[in-house]
C-alpha cells in the first residue's frame, strides 16, 4: 500500500468517526434546544428565546461545515456515482462557499463511446489534485476566476488547471518557502507514483496554470460468467 492510499483511508477513517460519533450528538442537541423552545414559547423569556434562536443558528451552522468537512475527507459521490459527478458537486460547493467564478469542462469520453468510469485509483487521484489546486486558489492566489479542463486523448488523460491570481516563484516553492509548497509537492508525488507527470508555471501577478498527465485506465466491467445447462 503506497503512503497515498495510506492517507486516504486514514480520510475515510477520520470521516467515518465525524459521521459515527458528532454527527448524531449534534442532532440530539438540536432536538434539545427544540424541546426547550416549544415549552417557553408561552410566556416565556423574550432574550433566552432569542438566545435559543441564536444557538440553533449555530448549531445548524456546526451541522453544515461538518458535512462539507465530511465531503471533502470522503466525498460519498466519487465513491458511488463516479468522478464527473463529484467533480459536479464540488464545483457547485466551492463557488457558494468561495465566491471564485469556476468553469469546469470535462470531456473523459467520445462520441462513439458509452459514458463509464475511470479506475478507482485515476479518480481519486484526479479529484484530490483538483480539491487541492481550488483550495490553494481560495486561500492563497486571490484568484477571481479558474478553469479545469480534464479530458482523455489518446489514451492519456491531461488536466490543466488554470487560475487568475496573483501567482508566485516557482523555485520559492520548491524550496518550501511559501504556504502552498506541500500540497503542491503532494500533487507532483501523487501523479508521479502512477507513471504520470506534472508540470506547473506561474509568476507573481500572471496566474498559475497546473498541467498533469496520466495514463487513461477505464474501470473493469464485471463480466457475468456464462451459465452451462
Amino acid at each position: 500500500m503506497t503512503a497515498f492510499e495510506i492517507a486516504d483511508k486514514e480520510r475515510r477513517r477520520i470521516s467515518g468517526e465525524l459521521h459515527d460519533r458528532v454527527g448524531p450528538t449534534l442532532a440530539a442537541a438540536g432536538l434539545n434546544l427544540h424541546v426547550i423552545q416549544e415549552r417557553l414559547l408561552a410566556g416565556g423569556d423574550p432574550e433566552l428565546l432569542q438566545l435559543i434562536a441564536e444557538s440553533q443558528a449555530l448549531l445548524s451552522q456546526a451541522v453544515t461545515g461538518i458535512r462539507e468537512m465530511l465531503d471533502e475527507l470522503r466525498p460519498a459521490r466519487l465513491e458511488y456515482a463516479g468522478l464527473e459527478a463529484a467533480l459536479a458537486d464540488f464545483e457547485r460547493q466551492y463557488r457558494r462557499r468561495t465566491g471564485i467564478a469556476t468553469r469546469f469542462e470535462i470531456a473523459l469520453w467520445t462520441s462513439g463511446e458509452i459514458p463509464g468510469r475511470l479506475d478507482s485509483a485515476s479518480e481519486v487521484l484526479l479529484f484530490r489534485v483538483i480539491q487541492e489546486a481550488l483550495a490553494n486558489c481560495a486561500r492563497h492566489a486571490k484568484a477571481r476566476h479558474v478553469d479545469v479542463e480534464l479530458r482523455c486523448n489518446l489514451g492519456i488523460i491531461e488536466l490543466r488547471i488554470k487560475d487568475d491570481g496573483v501567482g508566485f516563484i516557482p523555485e520559492a516553492i520548491a524550496a518550501g518557502e511559501n504556504p502552498p509548497g506541500l500540497g503542491l509537492l503532494e500533487m507532483r508525488e501523487r501523479t508521479e507514483a502512477v507513471g504520470g507527470s506534472f508540470s506547473l508555471s506561474s509568476s507573481p501577478g500572471r496566474g498559475t496554470q497546473i498541467f498533469i498527465t496520466i495514463p487513461c485506465v477505464r474501470a473493469h466491467e464485471a463480466l457475468s460468467a456464462p451459465q452451462t445447462p
